[in-house]
């Protein structure tokens, strides 16, 4: 079992960030982009509708992989409410994140209160319908930052 963890301040730009950790962190594992659209969705909620998108706001993403399976978990700031899958009319816009979640994981769930929350989606490597590898300059992560996952640095010497 690996574990990694990185924080993150609780601001939209920041999503591209959390996906390229995700890939980061799980390299050329057959899941690695659907993990990262799983934590992607899942930050994405917790600066939408927690403390953690206010000014000064942030969340922990931590992903712990197993030998064929990962799960993700956002911790957040908590918030009013608590989140559930919605069924958003046809010209909403938005409430179709958890349901993506959902739909890509093997189980999903929350823990924690309105002060502080886990919302966490378990992806099974042998389940996970197969999402193509992104395109474009962002979608590649440069040799420095692959090279500190295959020695086996931990987020925190990241921030260095």
């Amino acid at each position: 079992m690996d574990i990694w963890h990185k924080e993150f301040a609780g601001r939209p730009e920041c999503l591209a960030e959390v996906r390229r950790f995700a890939c980061a962190v799980l390299g050329d594992c057959d899941a690695a982009y659907t993990v990262a659209l799983v934590a992607d969705e899942l930050a994405g909620n917790a600066i939408k509708h927690t403390a953690s998108g206010e000014p000064e706001g942030e969340f922990v993403v931590r992903l712990t992989r197993f030998a064929n399976r990962c799960v993700v978990r956002v911790d957040d700031q908590g918030g009013p409410s608590t989140p559930a899958l919605r069924v958003p009319g046809e010209q909403d816009e938005a409430g179709r994140g958890l349901a993506i979640v959902a739909m890509l994981s093997a189980s999903w769930g929350v823990d924690g209160d309105a002060t502080a929350r886990s919302v966490w989606a378990e992806i099974t490597f042998d389940e996970v319908p197969a999402i193509p590898r992104p395109q474009g300059p962002a979608a590649d992560l440069s040799r420095q930052f692959r090279a500190k996952r295959k020695v086996g640095m931990t987020t925190d010497d990241w921030k260095r």
